[in-house]
């Protein structure tokens, strides 16, 4: 809202639309504030007194070209006078409009409540120059995330005793709720013996994880803020646990973990092992009984995940952490469902034993979660760090570099180089040093010469929150900017209210009867337009989704061509090394042949799924705003909501690698080492047999994800769609209440206009003001 449109509705109880420019002159003359003041003064109920006049001709010559004849043209003078007040003023002149104001009333010009919503509108505060200006309510873009939280919580609490619809007061509660449901997610991953638990502890302040509670966890654990304390365990289902069994004849390790399962739980296995997973409450003190993998009933075999809630201070923000089983786990469902996990977390903690660091394992794992998995950042900690010294420590580094950029060279992955090490960050530990400070045992940590600035706990602490709620942060970022973008929209509803409220105080009751038929008869013909605009939303959303079952049909045949390029390439290499080398290829050489090709593979095929899901749209998008256009809403072509491009930038990104590839790799190269150079075509049909079988699952997993994402990508689209003509039917619904509110308290009204009008117009100047906080 301008000082213009303030102006009308508050004075003369109208919008009015600048259609003449009139040249306005003697600026920074001393009589133009007068004689301005005394053409702002005119109304339309008084206007007829000033034009026959020759002293207010001669007046209006001071200042302008030419006279006004009509009401318009009065509007119009007064538009353009408004508007170079607003750009040409000080605190002197404001003064000057003030007297004049004053003079007016005391002459009987103008009546009293005229002359106050004068004063109201031409406020110092507001016109004066730009340094004099205050926002109490500006949201700093340098504010932590923790800080925008509270500015917002106050600033919806100052909306609300603004706010006169409980409707709107509820939008205020559920932009609340966004903010403070959102969460954080850290992975943390490494070998065994890494010392995850020790530094999770140390994180924590106590000891809810390690040696003391879970020892050798072997399963999945996500640890979340509850404020009372809880654990529960998820066992596997009965399919979960027969893609394990069928899994054994391929991988020893496997075998060996099926075999002690069954030797131990014998026919009461399938008392935990259900057709649908079944869930335990346990106690938190005896949860090693069910994922320590040193316990002695073995109960952690069974378990598929942990949830445990804790009341941790470090949790109280939304922070949840994921603890993974150990890289080297026997079980390659469990690195599935870790995978899964990882996917979906805003930053990963990788950990590696000093001792043991940058193995094979680690450096696979660190590029597969970077190049493949879709982290955006990578913290690695080296644990232990109390034991080398600081040269060996950065041996160490240096060393998993080098790992790294060989690693990646073998993949022809060569040019990512920079880009992983640019995103990696290394921290070295001191995971039971900092646990001794952090557990009130400081005194032992001091003796051995580490205060708790030198264990590198407070280091990783500063960069977990500096990543998660930093200035920096793009999460933190994208859920301020959500949370103000809808307290903004909430605020333009409001005042759309208070407006129309202010714009019908200035009329007789006749006049808001007849504004009342006319309401009625425009709101049959509206309700025709709803009624087709939410049909033609709706077929088109039906056709989305019809779409959708064709791009399946799309995934199946690409995957199809995947599993010749995958066969071709380690055929080709196959025969390239018995020709060349007269030998077998390596079997690490024949794994990343087949590991990179189902990757980067699976990656182009999404990207292809994305890039026709998005062009589709865009296209049903550009439709539905034309059709707005039609029907005569005004929607620009740069609105966010109808550019599909835009709304789907960060979808099908990740979460569509996470299947287990080992038992695929494994029969490849068993076949491959098999082998002779002249029956490669029996080795062809083996691998070819071997792509289709393992390819089943691989399928259902990538057509499962992006059946899921496109449909809650399509629902929330269709919604911004919809959203138009939802507010424009939530606006009319407001302005009928008002209407009828108005004529049913008009006698009450009438008596209190005036003070009723300066009342709204001080809100409306609060909420403009709070607005404007937002987009700061």
């Amino acid at each position: 809202m301008n000082l213009a449109n303030d102006y009308f509705l508050l004075y003369h109880g109208s919008q009015v639309k600048k259609e003449i420019s009139y040249e306005i002159m003697n600026i920074k003359e001393a009589e133009f504030y007068e004689v301005a003041a005394l053409i702002l003064s005119a109304t339309r109920k008084n206007y007829e007194k000033y034009f026959p006049l020759k002293s207010f001709n001669k007046l209006c010559k001071i200042i302008t070209d030419k006279t006004p004849t009509t009401i318009n043209e009065l509007y119009q003078l007064q538009y353009n006078l408004i508007e170079i007040i607003s750009k040409n003023n000080n605190k002197d002149d404001i003064e000057k409009l003030h007297s004049t104001f004053e003079y007016l009333k005391n002459e009987n010009i103008l009546n009293n409540a005229d002359n106050e919503k004068l004063i109201s509108l031409f406020d110092p505060s507001e016109l004066v120059v730009e340094e004099e200006k205050t926002n109490d309510v500006a949201i700093d873009n340098n504010l932590t995330f923790q800080e925008h939280k509270e500015d917002i919580d106050d600033t919806i609490k100052q909306l609300k005793e603004l706010f006169n619809k409980e409707e709107l007061k509820k939008e205020l509660d559920e932009t609340i709720d966004y903010i403070n449901n959102q969460k954080f997610s850290i992975g943390i991953t490494g070998v065994m013996n890494a010392g995850k638990s020790t530094m999770l502890n140390a994180l924590m302040g106590k000891e809810i994880l390690g040696s003391a509670v879970v020892p050798e966890t072997a399963n999945l654990t996500i640890v979340k803020y509850d404020k009372t304390p809880s654990a529960n365990v998820f066992y596997w289902n009965k399919q979960e646990w027969e893609k394990i069994e069928n899994s054994a004849s391929d991988i020893k390790s496997i075998k060996e973990f099926i075999d002690e399962t069954k030797s131990i739980f014998k026919d009461d296995l399938y008392n935990y092992i259900k057709e649908e997973s079944r869930s335990e409450s346990v106690d938190i003190n005896n949860l090693a009984a069910f994922t320590s993998a040193e316990a002695s009933g073995k109960k952690c075999n069974l378990v598929k995940y942990v949830e445990l809630k804790s009341n941790l201070e470090f949790l109280e923000d939304g922070i949840e952490i994921v603890d993974t089983p150990g890289l080297d786990d026997p079980v390659i469902q469990r690195e599935e469902i870790t995978k899964e996990y990882l996917s979906t977390c805003d930053m990963m903690l990788h950990l590696m034993n000093v001792s043991q660091s940058a193995t094979l394992k680690d450096v696979e794992f660190i590029i597969d979660a970077l190049l493949y998995q879709n982290i955006s950042k990578l913290l690695i900690v080296i644990t232990r760090a109390d034991t080398v010294s600081k040269e060996q420590l950065q041996e160490v580094i240096d060393y998993t570099k080098t790992s790294i950029k060989k690693q990646l060279k073998s993949l022809n992955k060569d040019s990512k180089l920079d880009y992983i090490l640019k995103t990696i960050k290394f921290i070295p530990i001191s995971g039971r040093m900092a646990l001794l400070h952090r557990t009130g045992r400081e005194e032992e940590a001091l003796k051995a010469g580490f205060k708790i600035e030198d264990t590198g706990i407070i280091e990783i602490e500063d960069y977990l929150n500096d990543s998660l709620f930093g200035k920096n942060s793009s999460k933190s970022e994208l859920i301020i900017k959500s949370a103000k973008t809808q307290i903004m929209r909430t605020i333009d509803k409001q005042t759309s209210a208070l407006n129309y409220e202010l714009r019908l105080l200035s009329k007789s009751k006749e006049e808001l009867e007849l504004e009342l038929s006319e309401f009625n008869k425009k709101k049959s013909a509206n309700e025709k337009i709803f009624q087709a605009m939410k049909e033609d939303i709706l077929y088109y959303k039906d056709d989305t989704k019809n779409y959708i079952k064709s791009l399946q049909t799309f995934l199946s045949s690409e995957l199809i061509e995947l599993q010749t390029l995958i066969k071709q390439r380690v055929i080709s290499d196959v025969r390239y090394t018995y020709e060349k080398e007269k030998k077998k290829p390596e079997e690490i050489r024949t794994k990343s042949i087949i590991q990179t090709a189902i990757k980067d593979g699976i990656i182009d095929v999404v990207r292809d799924y994305r890039y026709k899901f998005i062009k589709k749209s865009q296209s049903i998008g550009e439709i539905c705003e034309q059709k707005y256009h039609d029907f005569g809403f005004i929607i620009g072509h740069n609105n966010d909501n109808f550019d599909a491009r835009g709304f789907f930038q960060e979808d099908f990104k990740s979460g569509f690698l996470t299947t287990s590839n080992d038992i695929l790799i494994s029969k490849i190269v068993n076949a491959v080492n098999k082998s002779k150079s002249n029956r490669l075509e029996e080795l062809d049909s083996k691998i070819e047999q071997f792509l289709k079988e393992e390819f089943i699952n691989i399928e259902e997993n990538i057509t499962t994800k992006a059946n899921e994402i496109s449909q809650i990508l399509i629902d929330n689209f269709f919604d911004a769609l919809n959203a138009p003509l939802k507010n424009f039917e939530d606006r009319l619904k407001s302005d009928e209440e008002i209407l009828q509110k108005q004529l049913k308290s008009f006698e009450e009204n009438d008596k209190n206009r005036d003070t009723l009008s300066l009342q709204i117009h001080k809100n409306l100047k609060k909420l403009e003001t709070i607005k404007e906080g937002c987009k700061k």
